[in-house]
């Protein structure tokens, strides 16, 4: 559901009203040119840079050598440097892209086949059709079934929902099958879902109405059961993992050693706070404890490059936030022992690169601004640290593929973006572009944006905001505030980047804000901690406290302050009115959590335990508890199909209002899943705009 958003997601830009979405479809500003574009790094010395020339309408192509800067001209034929070999499903077969060209490589069109992938050495596909797991040798065209026994319950190489959606992750697309590097192996995931309870999804679409059903499992309910095998794709025999398939367990994305004679199996107990790493033979499918960790909240299984190898079998890096903040070790898995590479009150976001030669790592964090990206190398010793980027800038990286190198594209809040070119020391070889035009003028801006940061009530934090102003506000006038968030635990809502929409022209007179609350994502562990168990508390209490210091200090009318968001920000906004009514006057919902017991096992009990273990808690985060205490204006909005936030969650909110003879308006989209995106995306825009226009600017009846 949430895991994969480290930022506002699209659906929240949407539901923030014009001043936002303006930014998915504005037209060119005045004194803003486009920035030239880092396509591809050919090799170690040398990437190729697009350069829009606005005269011309057209796009140039240059490869730049990185130690000179020169630029010379290159010539593509646009497919083989962008368009490399490529697997396609479709038509319920795989296709191989080449360039032009189309090969057909299955036919089975009375069967659907999900997730082609090559192998290392390019010389097979594996795929899974039906629920069982196939590979293909591309020279012979032979294809062969690797498992016998799926079914709409039994799954090989392909996820069940929980899975994909809160552990392996929605770009995987179902996939749960991985390749050894030596192009021999496979290892995947067998599910059994048979014990899963069903949920029914009803839509219009016909005159008898439709009726779908999903396993989803939801707190406390029987979770799918998964066991870790091994298939040799010559012999077709396959080694099961020596581990309890009947546990209540979770597994990670597996790794395997370079080498191909181990995988790393990442094992979580149900209650998520046990973590261990399995070092299994793929022969036999014995498993030895090579890593423990326990935390008293909780640990991510879903964390993104969790691990890497350093060269060899026994060494690698180990990122984990045991510290309260995500960090970089080294961990020997032979020792068992662990020593620190990064240390301190910030958070390590992503290794970018691991020089082996040197021993040393490259990695983006927020050390020096929480809501900063800047890229940093320290030696694996820990000893070394030294900041590569500059400024007051947030920074996104391109590395070179030996880490010599890297291009940074940087920009802050008041700053347009610009291009560099860096050396892995930190020097600066050359400035690639700025779109900051001779004639640009920030004070010709509709709107103005600061960054500002807020003491939370406790005194522990300083809250994020990003405020955006009409630029010629009247001194004494109140005017509309407008809370745009988010807010699950570790995601992000405030950026430091440069946003066109200043400059569009602008007439709704309303301040704009995102927020960030203690559980944020550049607060690491140590913040996140503070939500276990009690969702819904501290996103409420940090905002309410960012609000009313608006309220004092920057002219925001108390009785025009509107709150929107989607998902778990559609959760925080009823939650916000309900339980903060005297702050948050209005609210737009999207896709809303209602109350925990309604979502998915994996995520929900992970902040907040079942609901037998935690009953005060899933009373308290509930947003029915405290429904009578609703004073402002409600808007809640739901895709009928929605199979992540079911409707549900909306529906049994508007009956309960009902039955309290509260005021709301409620809209819902048939046909539509999590999102708003599709040809309905216009209707509800104009809603939410509506909505805003009738709350923040017209005298609307609000409960009493």
């Amino acid at each position: 559901m949430f895991k994969l958003i480290k930022s506002w997601s699209f659906c929240v830009i949407v539901l923030a009203t014009t001043h936002a979405s303006a930014q998915l479809g504005l037209q060119s500003v005045k004194g803003i040119v486009p920035l030239p574009r880092v396509t591809k790094w050919t090799d170690s010395g040398h990437f190729l840079l697009s350069k829009y020339n606005e005269e011309a309408k057209k796009s140039t192509t240059v490869e730049v050598d990185a130690k000179t800067g020169q630029e010379k001209q290159f010539a593509d034929d646009g497919y083989s440097l962008s368009r490399p070999k490529m697997l396609k499903a479709k038509d319920n077969d795989i296709y191989l892209i080449n360039g032009k060209q189309s090969e057909r490589l299955t036919n089975s069109p009375e069967a659907e086949e999900f997730n082609p992938e090559f192998s290392p050495d390019s010389a097979y596909i594996a795929f899974s059709r039906e629920h069982d797991l196939y590979v293909l040798d591309l020279k012979t065209k032979k294809e062969t079934r690797l498992s016998n026994d799926g079914s709409s319950t039994i799954l090989n190489g392909y996820a069940s929902w929980v899975y994909m959606e809160e552990i392996l992750g929605r770009a995987t697309e179902y996939r749960a099958f991985w390749w050894s590097p030596d192009s021999k192996q496979i290892a995947f995931f067998r599910t059994d879902e048979t014990h899963v309870l069903l949920f029914t999804i009803t839509d219009a679409g016909t005159d008898h109405g439709v009726v779908k059903t999903q396993r989803y499992p939801q707190p406390g309910d029987p979770n799918p059961e998964v066991k870790v095998g091994v298939v040799n794709i010559e012999t077709g025999k396959t080694a099961w993992t020596d581990i309890d398939e009947k546990a209540d367990q979770y597994f990670g994305t597996p790794y395997w050693q370079p080498d191909s004679k181990a995988l790393l199996v990442q094992w979580l107990n149900r209650k998520q706070q046990d973590y261990k790493i399995y070092n299994v033979n793929p022969l036999t499918g014995k498993k030895e404890t090579i890593y423990e960790e326990h935390q008293d909240t909780w640990i991510n299984l879903d964390e993104e490059e969790r691990l890497a190898f350093l060269g060899n079998t026994n060494d690698f890096l180990l990122i984990s936030d045991k510290s309260g903040y995500r960090q970089i070790y080294v961990y020997n898995s032979v020792a068992q022992k662990m020593s620190v590479v990064t240390n301190g009150a910030f958070v390590v976001k992503t290794v970018k690169y691991v020089d082996l030669k040197n021993k040393v790592v490259y990695f983006i964090a927020n050390k020096d601004h929480p809501n900063h990206d800047d890229l940093y190398r320290v030696n694996l010793n820990g000893k070394g640290f030294k900041r590569l980027t500059f400024g007051p800038y947030n920074h996104q990286i391109a590395m070179s593929p030996d880490g010599q190198y890297f291009t940074t594209k940087y920009a802050n809040a008041n700053t347009p973006d610009q291009l560099a070119l860096v050396n892995n020391y930190g020097k600066l070889i050359k400035v690639l572009g700025d779109s900051k035009g001779p004639d640009f003028d920030i004070t010709k801006a509709s709107r103005k944006d600061e960054l500002l940061t807020v003491k939370s009530e406790d005194g522990k934090f300083d809250l994020p905001l990003r405020v955006s102003y009409p630029r010629n506000m009247i001194p004494g006038k109140k005017y509309p505030l407008m809370v745009v968030i988010y807010g699950g635990p570790a995601t992000t809502g405030v950026n430091d980047n440069f946003s066109q929409s200043m400059f569009r022209e602008d007439t709704t007179q309303v301040i704009y804000t995102y927020l960030d609350h203690r559980g944020a994502y550049e607060f690491g562990k140590a913040g996140q901690n503070y939500m276990y168990k009690q969702l819904g508390h501290w996103e409420i209490a940090d905002w309410s406290q960012s609000v009313k210091w608006l309220i004092q200090n920057k002219q925001v009318d108390p009785e025009k302050v509107m709150i929107s968001g989607f998902s778990y920000g559609g959760y925080i906004t009823c939650y916000a009115l309900i339980n903060a009514p005297d702050v948050f006057k209005y609210g737009m919902a999207g896709g809303s959590v209602t109350d925990w017991k309604y979502y998915d096992s994996h995520y929900t009990e992970r902040f907040m335990g079942t609901p037998a273990d935690n009953p005060e808690g899933y009373k308290s985060s509930s947003v029915f508890t405290n429904i009578k205490s609703l004073k402002g204006r409600l808007l809640l909005v739901h895709g009928m199909i929605d199979d992540n936030v079911h409707v549900i969650n909306t529906l049994q909110l508007a009956a309960k209002l009902e039955e309290l003879n509260k005021t709301f308006e409620m809209m819902l989209y048939p046909g539509n899943t999590h999102n708003m995106i599709g040809p309905k995306l216009n209707h509800y825009n104009n809603l939410m705009n509506d909505f805003r226009s009738r709350c923040l600017f017209d005298k609307v009846k609000i409960n009493n």
